[in-house]
């Protein structure tokens, strides 16, 4: 290869025809190298969010620097992607950091102390406090960061490492246009009617109810304030012969993790963030429950590291699995709020997006709300689901899916602020082994993708948000799916009645055992397991008896979680 170029570089020179002209070998990705220009290798992990918005960068990054020169005897940048999934993440990934030739990834499912552990990633801290002047732009990517954030990827040593690549959230996707078609939404002074179906409004110009907000004129109008609403638009559903959910069997965390989030939004900001900081009062703990459901409160507890445990007391994982056990047994038997296949292990995640959306063209297969990610739309796109209804004449940028604030637990708690947390474990980093000229374009190319500019196109081509602090303009709002548009709202700067947890600290005990800290682990775990939708279906426990293993299946692995803090 060395001979191929230097023959490549005298033919240049001897000619005077442009560098561009010579080609040399292919990546073992097939791609076609050009030797005249500068390299850069990426490994971009292809899951829910697609490739698409990386295909934007290089095409932005790429024409930036046509003219620029990195190297002698070399102009331009050529980016050279790898997506193959079984590469591109987790253990295989790790274990490949000391020898594979990438410059830059973005990449899920790997610890990110690990990957420094090992010198896998370079310090890139001049990018993350630097103002991207390159970029035009001034504000820093550390001044975009939630302090969270900064606490758990600023080292010891005040270096980064990494940065957070996006915002991840489970929950409830709903059919707008359903919802709207059979009235499926409670009218205003919905609780003075004695009947079901008199409790829904019966023209889409009713007013209707002010939703778990308890604002009136906001988007949740009209959708469940409560888990008994809930339970009654689930009953109502099933009287118009429509399915309630629908969830994918083969991954029995999923409904795991839409109980985290409910958690998260019981306890709010604050008080679920004690789950990873480990230093606050907590004002919920249960102290008893006695056998009619009444909940019985310890005074305020300072939460320290050597009591940390106690936060798996919190009320809000009692009420959660309170409503994850009415949905799965709900009072009439012969009612059922779930899809036969939701615990299929034939049920894919794709597969039960495309038996959701299906729904939309057959009239006996509706299905009323998809237990998914905030990446559904971009999965089901991939394999071809949009596409189906297309040809049928339902065009995507027509259709409206709405992301379902969780009801509040009962009265007390309308109006309590709604809190997501992202529970995506991803990130983005420069390889450690990079030097020289490709250190240098990782570095840039990784600010670059953090502008306010590239922010948002990753949202207008993803529909889905990055976690850090950014508006998106009228012009690309316009882009966005309506239900891109509701993940806008979420994180809009203006929005004060939304906050995002980001399940990281600095915390020592934290840090030291962050894989049992994940949200599958640190959740809902018990001798029985951790899938709640399979615990409730394949047991006969109860709520209260659910959440009273919680404690005692922690407290014995909180010794072993203090031993490994130094």
């Amino acid at each position: 290869m060395k001979l191929k170029k230097a023959i490549c570089v005298l033919l240049a020179l001897a000619t005077a025809l442009p560098v561009v002209a010579c080609r040399g070998h292919r990546d073992p990705g097939g791609v076609e190298i050009n030797e005249s220009q500068t390299q850069l290798y990426v490994s971009v992990y292809s899951g829910g969010v697609g490739t698409e918005w990386f295909t934007e960068a290089v095409r932005g990054f790429e024409t930036k620097y046509a003219e620029t020169s990195f190297e002698d005897g070399k102009k331009g940048v050529q980016i050279v992607p790898e997506t193959n999934k079984s590469n591109t993440a987790g253990d295989t990934l790790l274990a490949g950091l000391k020898s594979n030739n990438n410059d830059v990834y973005f990449t899920e499912a790997v610890y990110y102390y690990d990957v420094i552990a090992q010198g896998g990633a370079a310090d890139i801290t001049d990018i993350v406090t630097g103002k991207p002047t390159e970029f035009g732009e001034e504000k820093t990517i550390e001044s975009k960061m939630d302090q969270a954030l900064i606490d758990f990827y600023k080292t010891e040593e005040n270096k980064y490492y990494a940065l957070p690549w996006y915002e991840g959230y489970m929950g409830f996707i709903y059919n707008v246009q359903l919802f709207e078609d059979e009235f499926l939404y409670f009218k205003d002074g919905y609780r003075d009617e004695e009947y079901l179906e008199d409790m829904f409004i019966s023209d889409l110009s009713d007013k209707r109810s002010k939703g778990p907000d308890n604002i009136e004129g906001t988007r949740d109008d009209g959708l469940p304030a409560t888990y008994d609403d809930f339970y009654k638009l689930c009953e109502r559903m099933v009287d118009l012969g429509i399915t309630p959910f629908i969830w994918p069997g083969m991954y029995s965390y999923v409904t795991t993790y839409a109980a985290y989030q409910m958690w998260a939004d019981y306890e709010g900001r604050d008080q679920f963030y004690l789950n990873f900081s480990f230093d606050g009062t907590a004002n919920d703990l249960v102290k008893s429950i006695d056998d009619n459901g009444v909940v019985t409160l310890e005074d305020p507890t300072t939460i320290t590291n050597q009591n940390g445990v106690d936060v798996q007391k919190q009320r809000g994982k009692y009420e959660v699995l309170k409503f994850w056990e009415n949905i799965l047994r709900p009072a009439d038997e012969t009612d059922r709020f779930y899809h036969d296949l939701s615990f299929s292990p034939s049920m894919s995640n794709t597969s039960a997006q495309a038996t959701f959306l299906s729904g939309i063209v057959n009239s006996t297969g509706r299905v009323g709300m998809l237990v998914d990610g905030n990446w559904w739309e971009r999965e089901a796109e991939s394999i071809g689901s949009f596409t189906n209804l297309a040809n049928r004449g339902y065009n995507k940028a027509d259709l409206r899916f709405g992301f379902m604030p969780f009801p509040k637990a009962d009265d007390s708690k309308l109006g309590d602020k709604r809190t997501l947390v992202s529970i995506n474990d991803s990130m983005c980093f420069v390889s450690g082994r990079s030097t020289g000229a490709r250190l240098k374009l990782a570095k840039l190319f990784l600010q670059y993708c953090h502008t306010d500019a590239m922010l948002q196109d990753f949202s207008v081509n993803t529909n889905m948000m990055k976690p850090y602090n950014y508006e998106i303009s009228a012009e690309n709002q316009a882009k966005l799916t309506y239900f891109g548009k509701e993940m806008y709202a979420i994180k809009d700067p203006t929005n004060e009645n939304v906050d995002v947890v980001y399940p990281y600290s600095g915390n020592a005990v934290f840090l030291n055992n962050f894989a049992e800290f994940h949200p599958y682990n640190w959740a809902f775990t018990i001798p029985e397991g951790n899938s709640v939708a399979a615990i409730f279906a394949d047991t006969n426990l109860t709520a209260k008896e659910y959440f009273e293993k919680l404690y005692p299946a922690y407290k014995t692995k909180w010794t072993t979680y203090l031993s490994k803090v130094n």
